[in-house]
């Protein structure tokens, strides 16, 4: 399996790795689509055309305002009506999939990399990616953190500023850092 397979899978990935180079091709190819993207004035049928390529599928059903940053794009997988904010960061190393009808505020992150708490496999940039899941119609405030393996279930509301560190029920409102349930 490849490197980016391997994180893709949540299987551990460092800087030693002979085939690092296949994640960094990645990274540069999603970091010149989104420069590309965020270019003001960029006419909406180029943006439509770039977000294809950066998805590697159709993107109609999506509507993302600029500026917006991922790592690899291909990894980030969308239902109907993703509605996604200004200034949106997700690093995709491993799948972030959005259901329908999901609304993303302004400056998300969504997190899927995970480090070593070990400081010596920290300096190899020791790395286990997490799936990060969040179900239909999903509300995510402005100024939260997903962080990595976190599913938001269906029609629950991430309250703005929060860090969500575990799985959020379905219908449940989460809120502050770490998030806890608010109703």
């Amino acid at each position: 399996m490849d490197f980016l397979g391997r994180a893709a899978a949540g299987m551990e990935t460092s800087d030693l790795d002979d085939d690092i180079d296949q994640l960094f091709s990645a990274i540069d190819r999603a970091h010149d689509l989104c420069e590309r993207f965020n270019v003001p004035c960029t006419p909406a049928s180029e943006r439509r055309a770039i977000l294809d390529e950066l998805f590697g599928r159709d993107s109609s059903e999506v509507s993302i305002n600029p500026p917006f940053h991922c790592d690899i794009g291909t990894n980030i997988v969308f239902g109907r009506c993703l509605r996604i904010n200004t200034d949106c960061i997700i690093l995709d190393t491993a799948p972030v999939e959005f259901g329908d009808y999901v609304m993303v505020g302004p400056r998300v992150q969504i997190i899927t990399p995970e480090h070593s708490t070990d400081h010596l496999r920290r300096r190899d940039v020791s790395t286990v990616s997490k799936r990060v899941v969040v179900g239909d119609d999903a509300w995510i405030g402005a100024g939260s953190i997903i962080l990595p393996g976190v599913t938001i279930g269906e029609r629950a509301i991430i309250a703005a500023g929060s860090v969500v560190n575990r799985d959020v029920p379905a219908d449940s409102v989460y809120g502050g850092v770490p998030a806890r349930r608010i109703r």
